[in-house]
């Protein structure tokens, strides 16, 4: 009989095992590290680590305007997208672009914008793809009410079941389609559209009776000629915003016109309180830079490859996706902005579900798995429906189970480290805080690697290949 395999005891500590602080409040988000797998004495010094580094600095500038983007020499300027103040970049071009999306939203939900035979619009098509997908789609499913007046339905992928699945029971008449895409040459994108495009020409929308069905958002002003559109219908995006950044502007479009602008403008109220609170607090008590600077831990010290986000709250399911692609694809690199090559992890592999669910799932891998893992545990004290007992199990599980996923046999070598996220209420504020803190996050982790996140040369390299492969599939045709 084999005897039984022997560890090494890790004796890991927890953040709470020490006298200080674990947990901080901001913007109606309370973020505990208690349970993360690291002492007191480890956070000072990554504290001082982070205040030798410039970390504050770097981010002050990216606030400011600097170039940050230095592969593509940009800026990185998400935040004026929802700055409140006048003396922010580009202030006064995104408070006119901002107005004119908002009219055009109210018009369609007020009725003044009709379909080309005068019928109201009942429901939005949006034509993306990655940031002008999932941003827009995680604040649609967590904000949207009942009854939902007009519908928005994203088409993302070229796959034809997602296509049929929506345009099935639409009416082209009550339909309006927005085609978004940074630069317009997006091929999923573009096909689709075309698809769209082919499918309100069945109906006898062709001509200037499409100009009431067909709007664009897009960085490319010759965007409108490409679509067969008038100027007036195209919405404007820059480059010195990143795409998985892009939520708060014109990609926004469709959540303006389903959720209404009052709501939309609470969003942008709430992520810019985030802002403001980041951009001030020293990193010793600012939660976006202690999460960056756990992770920074966590990857580079406990050989942690994988973020588990799981959000409480069926809300918030589609975030989880959101925050994939935003850390993934800020961090997903191993050379450096300066072009070294870096030895050792950088981002980590973002996964996760409706925490409720994921409990019947793979939760047995994270209580009992050969992985190591830090876990975002996210839940809203106030439920977002009047099922008081649905509330008080969902809570109670959550409570539960950010203790059991840290309660692991110590002889072994795996083991989670869990943040917990309580919203107290989960509204239009909350959420921009929520994912605008997350943001700030990335951008910081990007400092800590050394890495710049604003950039993506792994995605722009699968698209060249796949224009190659589409092009011999055509010749083979």
């Amino acid at each position: 009989m084999n005897s039984p395999r022997k560890f090494a005891q890790p004796l890991l500590p927890f953040l709470r095992d020490g006298d200080g602080v674990t947990a901080f409040e901001a913007c109606g988000l309370r973020v505990d590290f208690s349970r993360q797998r690291l002492t007191q004495d480890d956070l000072a010094r990554l504290v001082d680590f982070a205040n030798g580094l410039g970390l504050m600095e770097a981010h002050h500038a990216m606030v400011q305007g600097e170039i940050v983007n230095k592969s593509e020499n940009r800026a990185a300027l998400h935040t004026s997208l929802r700055s409140q103040d006048p003396a922010s970049p580009h202030f006064d071009e995104v408070k006119e672009a901002r107005d004119r999306a908002y009219a055009f939203a109210e018009s369609v939900r007020s009725g003044k914008w009709t379909g080309c035979r005068g019928d109201t619009i009942t429901d939005v098509i949006n034509i993306g793809i990655g940031g002008s997908e999932v941003g827009p789609r995680a604040v649609y499913h967590a904000l949207m009410g009942l009854p939902q007046p007009i519908k928005v339905h994203f088409l993302s992928g070229v796959d034809g079941v997602q296509l049929d699945r929506i345009l099935y029971g639409l009416d082209p008449f009550r339909t309006l389609v927005v085609v978004s895409s940074k630069s317009f040459h997006t091929r999923e994108t573009l096909v689709n559209a075309s698809v769209v495009d082919e499918w309100l020409a069945a109906a006898g929308i062709t001509g200037s009776s499409r100009d009431r069905h067909v709007i664009a958002v897009s960085a490319n002003p010759d965007a409108y000629k490409d679509l067969r559109i008038p100027v007036e219908n195209l919405y404007p995006l820059w480059d010195w915003v990143g795409g998985r950044f892009s939520v708060w502007g014109s990609i926004g479009i469709p959540d303006m016109i389903a959720l209404g602008t009052d709501v939309f403008n609470q969003f942008l109220s709430g992520a810019y309180e985030m802002d403001r609170y980041v951009y001030d607090a020293p990193v010793a008590e600012n939660i976006s830079a202690l999460l960056a600077l756990i992770a920074f831990w966590n990857a580079t010290r406990l050989n942690i490859t994988l973020q588990c986000v799981l959000p409480y709250d069926e809300r918030l399911r589609i975030f989880v996706s959101w925050e994939q692609q935003l850390e993934m694809e800020s961090l997903g690199k191993t050379t450096r902005a300066d072009g070294t090559v870096i030895v050792g992890n950088t981002g980590q592999a973002v996964w996760g579900g409706h925490g409720d669910e994921s409990q019947h799932s793979f939760y047995q891998w994270l209580r009992e798995g050969t992985g190591r893992t830090s876990i975002d545990l996210i839940s809203c004290e106030k439920p977002g429906h009047s099922h008081e007992e649905l509330h008080r199990v969902m809570i109670a599980n959550a409570r539960a189970q950010a203790e059991a996923l840290v309660t692991r046999d110590p002889s072994m070598p795996w083991f989670n480290g869990v943040t917990t996220i309580s919203i107290s209420d989960l509204t239009p504020k909350t959420l921009g805080a929520l994912m605008a803190m997350y943001e700030h996050k990335i951008t910081m982790l990007g400092t800590l690697f050394g890495l710049n996140p604003f950039d993506q040369p792994g995605v722009e390299f699968g698209k060249k290949l796949s224009r190659e492969a589409e092009n011999r599939l055509r010749e083979d045709a």
